[in-house]
C-alpha cells in the first residue's frame, strides 16, 4: 500500500459504526493497520483503518 503515498485515491470505506462512505483522499502515510490521508470531503486529515477499506482506486482530481 506504500505505493499510494502522495496519490489521490477514491476509497470505499466502512467505519466503526458500519456506515459505508466513498471518499476522495490523498494518502500521506501508511502504517501496518492504518493510513493517514487528507480527506477532501471532510477538508482535513483523517485516519482510516486498513481493515475498513473495501476498495481503493487511484483517481485524477478535478477542481470545481
Amino acid at each position: 500500500m506504500k505505493q499510494y503515498i502522495g496519490k489521490l485515491v477514491q476509497l470505499i470505506y466502512i467505519d466503526s459504526k458500519q456506515q459505508v462512505t466513498i471518499r476522495n483522499v490523498q494518502i500521506l502515510a501508511v502504517g501496518e493497520h492504518r493510513l493517514l490521508a487528507y480527506c477532501h470531503q471532510a477538508k482535513g486529515v483523517r485516519t482510516f483503518t486498513r481493515s475498513g477499506i473495501v476498495d481503493m482506486e487511484v483517481i485524477q482530481w478535478k477542481a470545481s
